[in-house]
């Protein structure tokens, strides 16, 4: 489907935290603090409040934050000023912003974004920019990218009920790369396309791997539609799906406006308790709700029947897109009539409810289940909700689910998020740092692939294990090929880790490849050192090379120990000489070179 689409793409950088010192790494979900806020949303430079932000902040929600000693501190938890910038952080993004061809900002302006989830102890994310107008090249395409910026990443949420949000703090701080491209008009496949491929193009530099490590946003919207932003992708691979569904939403929430728009005017907050007949029902949810004390509040929708049930995508109906929007606002969800019978709810039940509700032959209703006292709320934003949904295609941010629809997470912010950090002052990006990062103009996989003479594949493998600057490195310092390199420093290196638990160092990989090069042991020989390193833990590659025996023959003694074979008669195919030669040599000489000495031998032989 045609859609007009732009990415947000949020990278972790590979160092320390963006304004502390502290350790820049996931914790184990263990032996860790607690402190209780309450976060309030601020005026933004506009001297108004976003709406985003409004939203948040009227669930008035306990704010938990659970804390470690190596990775937080009083920067952290907000008790302290932010630190020097982290130089490292600033480094990388001054090379990706070269690398998309930018226009670097010499002078960084830091911004308080307000953030009042509770995701950000300060009640804000530190966000400065940092270039301007790029490009990315996909294809015959090019992608053009708006912005770069530097920024904190926020706390990782642990869990959430209607009256408190927990967050663990080890992740707030981490420098973050955010690139905002221009509009792309596409389609769903060529979208997942370029999420793909520029994930690649930002392991070519030093960030962190693994998931939530990139994070990719979609901004989407289709003709007569609005934009909506898409946050949450876990799986790249099912990106198309997701903005398929999308797409379709917004064209048959379009196809309802021109169809039911006129049912607005019948909205009334008229409401009545069913709980007395809910009571009857085999309902768990209703009595059990009844036993705590809640209250079940139901509504008419007068002339609204088959359209809460009506498909926007496939696993998605317009009921759930008000009960998603209740269940964020205020924690309570609805059922409505063009779902029943269901969830313990018989004909006989629906037909009472739709008595005591007054509603005839062409008429819905919806109920929830809801605290005493929240009536009237739950009333008005169930029509605030559907009055939106048959006015146009809201535009907002949505959570991206397991099932690949997406549902309502808060109102769009704006402009007024934003305004002055008054804790740091201007950032001058210093001359070397800039210089340095000039090298990086024009670093794309296309030009790394050139310049070492590897191929595709060979690249991804570098890149997958993250052993692409150790790989040029080593390259560099000794001159080994880069398939041997991948061979010991990927191949093997993932082996010994798989099946022993234990990585080997940087250095002993190097040595071990040294070795290889340098014709004193064969790459067999090589992984035969790895696996005694792991067996008996020692890392002395010269000793076990001794030990084992395993120095590479030369090729005087390979063609003796083959005439052996061929005149003893051992010999009838070159594949049972490799083998006989495997019993005699084990691990001390290449087959490719036994091939070549004995397919030249046994050729004189028949002369």
């Amino acid at each position: 489907m045609k859609i007009k689409c732009g990415f947000e793409w949020h990278v972790q950088i590979d160092s320390g935290k963006l304004f502390c010192r502290c350790e820049s790494e996931i914790k184990e979900n263990k032996d860790f603090k607690e402190i209780e806020r309450y976060i309030r949303p601020s005026f933004g430079e506009t001297g108004k409040i976003d709406a985003s932000a409004e939203f948040e902040g009227q669930k008035m929600k306990t704010i938990v934050y659970k804390l470690f000693d190596d990775t937080d501190c009083l920067v952290d938890i907000d008790e302290e000023p932010p630190h020097e910038i982290d130089n490292k952080a600033l480094s990388v993004g001054v090379e990706m912003s070269y690398a998309l061809n930018s226009y670097l900002l010499k002078n960084l302006i830091f911004m308080r974004k307000t953030i009042a989830d509770g995701s950000n102890t300060t009640g804000f994310q530190r966000t400065a920019v940092l270039a301007l107008n790029g490009a990315f090249k996909f294809k015959d395409k090019t992608i053009t990218i708006d912005t770069i910026s530097l920024e904190e990443d926020s706390a990782r949420k642990d869990s959430e009920d209607e009256n408190k949000a927990v967050y663990f703090l080890d992740r707030i701080g981490i420098p973050l790369i955010e690139i905002a491209t221009g509009i792309i008009e596409t389609d769903e496949n060529e979208a997942k396309e370029i999420a793909m491929e520029f994930g690649k193009f930002t392991r070519l530099f030093s960030v962190k791997r693994g998931i939530g490590t990139i994070r990719q946003d979609v901004n989407l919207s289709i003709e007569g539609g609005k934009r909506v932003e898409l946050k949450g992708f876990q799986n790249i691979r099912e990106m198309d799906k997701v903005i398929l569904n999308e797409a379709e939403r917004q064209k048959n929430l379009i196809k309802m406006k021109e169809n039911f728009s006129y049912l607005i005017d019948n909205l009334s907050k008229d409401a009545y308790s069913v709980k007395e007949i809910l009571s009857h029902s085999d309902s768990n949810l209703a009595i059990n709700a009844i036993k705590e004390g809640k209250e079940i509040i139901g509504m008419k929708l007068k002339g609204f029947k088959g359209v809460l049930g009506s498909y926007l995508c496939e696993g998605k109906r317009f009921g759930a897109e008000i009960s998603d929007y209740l269940k964020i606002k205020l924690n309570c969800g609805i059922i409505h009539s063009d779902e029943l019978p269901a969830y313990g709810i018989n004909d006989k039940i629906k037909a009472e409810l739709a008595q005591k509700l007054d509603c005839d032959e062409k008429d819905a209703f919806l109920f929830s289940i809801c605290p005493k006292g929240y009536e009237e709320k739950v009333i008005e934003t169930a029509i605030e909700r559907i009055k939106n949904l048959l006015t146009d295609v809201p535009s907002e941010v949505r959570l991206v689910k397991d099932d690949n629809t997406t549902k309502f997470l808060r109102p769009m912010g704006g402009k007024d998020r934003m305004y002055v950090e008054t804790d740091l002052p201007i950032i001058k990006i210093e001359n070397d740092v800039i210089n340095e990062g000039k090298k990086y103009s024009e670093f794309t996989a296309d030009s790394i692939r050139n310049s070492l003479n590897i191929s595709e594949e060979q690249l991804d493998q570098l890149i997958s294990a993250r052993k692409l600057d150790e790989a040029i490195k080593i390259h560099n310092e000794i001159g080994a090929d880069f398939l041997t390199i991948i061979q010991i420093a990927v191949e093997n290196w993932k082996y010994i880790k798989r099946k022993f638990g234990m990585e080997i160092k940087q250095e002993i990989i190097k040595d071990i490849i040294k070795n290889v090069n340098s014709q004193n042991i064969t790459k067999e020989g090589a992984l035969v050192v790895m696996e005694e390193m792991a067996l008996k833990n020692v890392d002395n590659v010269e000793k076990i090379i001794n030990d084992k025996k395993l120095v590479k023959v030369n090729e005087k003694r390979l063609e003796e120990e083959i005439n052996k074979l061929i005149h003893n008669g051992k010999i009838d195919k070159i594949n049972s000489l490799i083998l006989n030669l495997k019993d005699r040599l084990g691990p001390t000489f290449e087959a490719k070179d036994a091939y070549r000495i004995a397919t030249e031998k046994i050729k004189n032989e028949k002369k």
